[in-house]
């Protein structure tokens, strides 16, 4: 005799399918909204990884499991491209004066947080995402063809146990928030 627990086939809550991209990305600094825009396929991850101790017995079996990193990231395609998104792009600032955006000086790292928003279609039902303290950590690069052309992004989060972004001990990467199932 099987498992007894088997009694639903396929979709248990299809109003939970999730279609589309996120529909709205922003960074914020100093308390300003700074909308990004279409970044389609974006990738919103999150990583545990594991250090597992495995024993001297034969067949070898793992007896010792620590948690050893977590992690936040989004990754995308930007593909409105204009000084603000270009300098930020750059790891530079949001708020451009210029539109010249001069590459190579080393400078300090920019920090920011990072924020993403879609409404589940089926249902109405918002997901939402926000990364408290975050660095670009991508390449720029900017192609050309017949189609939108956008840079690749991507967004990592760090530490941000003393809250200076909006984090906390509890929660030092950010949040997801998600519905409950129906």
């Amino acid at each position: 005799m099987g498992y007894s627990g088997f009694t639903k086939e396929g979709g248990v809550d299809t109003s939970s399918y999730l279609v589309g991209s996120w529909s709205e990305i922003l960074a914020v600094k100093n308390s300003t909204n700074y909308y990004i825009g279409n970044t389609p396929e974006g990738v919103l991850e999150v990583s545990k990884e594991y250090y597992q101790h495995e024993d001297t017995s034969f067949p070898r079996r793992v007896d010792l499991v620590v948690p050893i990193r977590t992690g936040m990231r989004f990754t995308g395609v930007v593909e409105e491209i204009h000084g603000q998104n270009v300098s930020w792009l750059l790891g530079q600032t949001l708020a451009t004066n210029s539109n010249y955006i001069y590459v190579g000086a080393l400078a300090q790292s920019y920090y920011f947080t990072f924020r993403g928003r879609r409404i589940r279609v089926s249902d109405g039902e918002q997901i939402e995402f926000c990364i408290w303290k975050c660095l670009i950590n991508s390449l720029f690069s900017l192609g050309s063809g017949d189609e939108a052309q956008g840079s690749p992004v991507e967004v990592t989060g760090l530490d941000d146990t003393n809250g200076d972004y909006g984090g906390s001990a509890t929660a030092p990467l950010g949040y997801i928030l998600v519905p409950d199932k129906a």
